[in-house]
C-alpha cells in the first residue's frame, strides 16, 4: 500500500498544474481504463479476477481460469502457452467489447523465449540465447526496427514449424525457412504471382491430397470434373490456378 500511495502521490504532483477537468479525466482512466473484451465482459465488475494490488494483471490470474483448457495446452499451434511468462504481451484488454483480446506478437514471443533460455539451467541454452540476442542487437535492420526480407531479426529466431507444422500447405516440400517467403503479419504473400495457367508442371509445388489416393478420386472427383480417364498426376486437366476447387467445366466446387 505504501508503494501504491507513493505512486499516486507522484501522479498527483505531475498532474497538479492541470485544470480540474484534465485531472478528473486522468483519474477516470486509472480507475476505469475501458470496457473489457466480449470474452471477458462477465468480469467487468470483478477487477480482482485479473488484477493484484500494485502488481496489476498477472499470469497467475490468467492461469487460474485457463490452465484447464486442454486445447490451449495440447494443440501444437497453441501449446507454447504453457511456458509463456507474460500473457499481456499478446493479450491486451480494456480496448472495448468489439476488440478481441487476442493478438499474436511474434517479436514478443521471441523475446520471452530468449529470456527463458538465458535464465534457465542449461548452459547450452544460455549460450544460444546470448548468441541470438547479440545477433538481433547488432543487425542494422534490427536496430532500426525494419524488416530483413519477410521477417524482422527478432522474429527470425523463431522456428515456425514448432507451431505451424500441421498447417503447412506445402507439406514440407519447401523446407522450414518460412521467412524466405512469408511474413508474420499474414500467411498470404501479397506480391506472389502463380505461374502461367498454361503450366502443366504442377507437381513442382503441389502434392495431391490424400483423397486422390483412394477410391474417392474415382467415385467423386472424376464425375465432378467430367474426366473419366483423369490421372492423379495431371492436376491441370481438372484444376485451375484461381483455386484448387475451381474445377474446369464445373465451376467452384464446395468440398465437405
Amino acid at each position: 500500500m505504501v508503494a501504491l500511495a507513493a505512486g499516486l502521490a507522484v501522479f498527483w504532483t505531475v498532474q497538479a498544474d492541470d485544470e480540474p477537468p484534465m485531472r478528473l479525466a486522468a483519474w477516470t482512466r486509472l480507475a476505469i481504463p475501458g470496457d473489457l473484451s466480449a470474452a471477458h465482459s462477465h468480469l467487468e465488475k470483478d477487477c480482482g479476477a485479473c488484477h493484484t494490488a500494485v502488481e496489476g494483471a498477472s499470469r497467475s490470474k490468467c492461469m487460474a481460469c485457463h490452465a484447464t483448457e486442454e486445447r490451449l495446452l495440447t494443440w501444437p499451434a497453441l501449446k507454447f502457452h504453457a511456458t509463456v511468462p507474460d500473457c499481456r504481451a499478446c493479450h491486451r484488454e480494456h480496448l472495448g467489447t468489439s476488440v478481441a483480446s487476442m493478438g499474436m506478437d511474434h517479436a514478443a514471443l521471441a523475446t520471452m523465449g530468449l529470456g527463458l533460455l538465458i535464465n534457465g539451467e542449461s548452459e547450452v541454452g544460455r549460450s544460444v540465447a546470448e548468441h541470438l540476442s547479440n545477433w538481433i542487437a547488432e543487425s542494422p535492420v534490427g536496430r532500426d526496427g525494419l524488416s530483413t526480407g519477410r521477417l524482422a531479426p527478432s522474429e527470425a529466431v523463431l522456428r515456425c514449424a514448432t507451431c505451424h507444422a500441421q498447417s503447412d500447405a506445402h507439406r514440407g516440400m519447401f523446407g522450414s525457412d518460412c521467412g524466405a517467403c512469408h511474413a508474420s503479419s499474414a500467411w498470404r504473400i501479397r506480391d506472389y504471382r502463380h505461374p502461367s495457367s498454361a503450366s502443366t508442371d504442377c507437381a513442382q509445388c503441389h502434392r495431391a491430397p490424400p483423397c486422390h489416393q483412394t477410391p474417392h478420386f474415382g467415385r467423386v472427383c472424376m464425375p465432378v470434373a467430367g474426366k473419366p480417364d483423369a490421372e492423379v498426376r495431371d492436376c491441370h486437366s481438372c484444376h485451375q490456378v484461381t483455386g484448387w476447387n475451381h474445377i474446369k467445366g464445373f465451376g467452384w466446387y464446395q468440398s465437405h
